[in-house]
């Protein structure tokens, strides 16, 4: 018999400490804080990536509390980070790392078990496979089907119910790296984009037409290379999402 199975996980964020990242400062390295979120950040010089048409670009190592990106010289210069003082970097650096490993999170993913052969090809391509102990000792053994993936495959499987995902999980899917549907009204979905060094939350397949009923639900616009790109605010998206499905 196949099963799908939904499960709950609180992990340990990984952070950064002060200790780890002072051991990293040195004369090629920059302190710098974000004039828009006030979060700060230690970057160092990476090496040279090559741009679509071969122009080589100058990058860098952008190491925060919760992790690091790059980016580019260009995206760099266009960003809200500019250098502070070490005092201010440390004391600022010290709280995140508190407040992060203060808040362990709860992850909700969905496994696959018992007799998975027949719908192995269902299950896409991304074949995480888990040995699982729950808390009253039963092991379990399947394959990962991500929560924007999981309505998905019922619907392979000819499964006419769904599984509601709550604005957390579709949020965290997009922050994830997913192309996730938020609005099956509007054909609109949420993705990750990385704009001027800055990770954030793109609104796509939207109705120009409706630009100022999602503005009025606090997203907001930047005309990037001539074209007018719709963006959701990290801090606000859950609630954003939520006021969608109302």
């Amino acid at each position: 018999m196949t099963q799908l199975l939904t499960l709950e996980a609180q992990w340990a964020p990984k952070v950064t400490s002060l200790a780890e990242i002072v051991k990293r400062i040195g004369p090629k390295t920059r302190l710098l804080r974000n004039g828009r979120s006030s979060r700060v950040a230690l970057l160092m010089p990476d090496r040279t990536r090559l741009m679509d048409d071969g122009t080589p670009v100058a990058s860098f190592t952008l190491h925060r509390p919760s992790g690091r990106s790059w980016l580019t010289a260009d995206e760099l210069a266009e960003s809200h980070w500019d250098d502070c003082e070490r005092e201010v970097f440390e004391q600022s650096w010290q709280t995140e790392a508190d407040d992060l490993a203060a808040k362990p999170y709860t992850e909700r993913f969905y496994l696959a078990t018992g007799r998975l052969l027949p719908i192995w090809n269902l299950l896409g391509d991304e074949a995480q496979v888990r040995r699982l102990v729950t808390q009253d000792g039963r092991s379990l053994l399947g394959r990962i089907v991500p929560a924007e993936a999981v309505n998905m495959l019922l619907d392979k499987l000819g499964i006419g119910d769904r599984i509601a995902l709550s604005p957390d999980q579709l949020v965290e899917a997009a922050l994830a790296g997913k192309v996730v549907p938020i609005d099956a009204l509007s054909g609109t979905s949420l993705k990750r984009s990385r704009v001027n060094g800055e990770q954030r939350l793109e609104v796509i397949g939207f109705d120009p037409r409706a630009l100022p009923s999602w503005k009025a639900k606090g997203c907001f616009t930047e005309i990037i290379a001539y074209q007018t790109r719709l963006f959701m605010p990290v801090n606000s998206a859950c609630d954003i999402v939520a006021a969608l499905a109302a």
